[in-house]
């Protein structure tokens, strides 16, 4: 053998020997099974002030069915037999069946977080001031059930797809990039400022007998605070923070600062802008009347708020999830 080869059996393993990573189970399920606790005492807490539930968005069944839906899947997806075929889809329609019912279920998440802080800082909001808290816990332990649910599924359907088992990705996906995403979501940060805009200017359509006359400062940071975010996710700002930022020019800037607000404003805007839709299906299916009139002149501020905001919340997501693929560590699995 020539001087300085190494044989082939003596050669360190590469890294793609390295088993792949797996979502642990313990925590979604005692997560789940808090939905159930939370569900059955929720009617035997004090202080409840149910303003969600009377509107007919979510029926009383989403919760329960989520839960048990979720929790048959993290069991059947730890099996190691469960990786393909039949039993892989089913696997896969539980844990994303379970993930939407229990989204469903926390919709009102962010008014009682709203409502939570004005009732806090003593802030004058009148009856916005008051909170369902029985209902607020409830949702929050179905929105966090969801997330690690949905965080489970997707471990399950990289680990049993296609793609790398640790990070899921195929060849050449790290450099595929939709820069539109970000775009798109910049544009639509201006739908719902530029309604209260326009009744801040004097508009009546659609306008509320009791909407304040002072400038929307809220509204505007919602923009100004989306809109930045939309285009640093698709730009240099999301790598570099830009010469114009005090004290912090040209350094780097932290990975997971833009990935956390990126989803938790997309989880934010998915949760209100599906109001109405959430609504709709479960009027579709027995459930009460809508708490709008579809018919009225008011339909189209409806429909731009919370289309808006649905529109947002899915663009932003989407930048989000390219972010977080482009700017990754290098898998030890796949070397992607």
């Amino acid at each position: 053998m020539p001087e300085g080869v190494v044989p082939l059996t003596d050669r360190p393993a590469p890294p793609t020997a390295r088993p792949a990573r797996r979502v642990r189970p313990w925590p979604v399920l005692l997560t789940l099974l808090g939905v159930f606790a939370a569900a059955a005492a929720e009617p035997h807490l004090p202080g409840a002030a149910d303003y969600i539930r009377s509107l007919g968005i979510v029926p009383s069944w989403a919760l329960w069915a989520g839960a048990a839906l979720g929790i048959a899947a993290v069991l059947a997806s730890a099996a190691r037999s469960v990786t393909h075929g039949a039993a892989r889809t089913a696997v896969l329609v539980l844990g994303w069946t379970a993930s939407v019912l229990l989204l469903w279920a926390a919709v009102g998440i962010v008014f009682d977080g709203f409502r939570a802080f004005f009732y806090v800082t003593g802030i004058p909001a009148g009856d916005f001031a008051t909170v369902d808290w029985p209902g607020f816990l409830t949702r929050a332990v179905a929105f966090a059930a969801t997330a690690l649910l949905a965080r489970s599924t997707l471990a399950f359907q990289r680990r049993s797809g296609t793609g790398c088992d640790r990070c899921g990705l195929l060849p050449g996906d790290r450099e595929k990039s939709s820069p539109w995403l970000g775009y798109a979501a910049f544009g639509l940060a201006f739908v719902y400022p530029a309604v209260k805009y326009y009744w801040w200017a004097g508009g009546g359509i659609g306008r509320p007998d009791d909407y304040p006359e002072g400038f929307p400062v809220m509204e505007t940071m919602l923009l100004v605070g989306g809109g930045v975010l939309s285009l640093a996710l698709v730009s240099s700002w999301g790598l570099i923070y830009p010469s114009w930022v005090p004290f912090l020019a040209r350094r780097k800037v932290p990975r997971l600062l833009l990935v956390a607000c990126g989803w938790g404003l997309s989880a934010a805007l998915l949760l209100q802008g599906l109001i109405p839709v959430f609504a709709a299906v479960n009027h579709l299916l027995g459930g009460p009347e809508l708490p709008f009139d579809a018919a009225s002149a008011n339909s189209w501020v409806i429909l731009a708020v919370y289309g808006g905001w649905s529109l947002f919340g899915a663009a932003l997501l989407g930048a989000t999830r390219d972010y977080q693929r482009r700017t990754r560590a290098v898998c030890t699995l796949c070397g992607s």
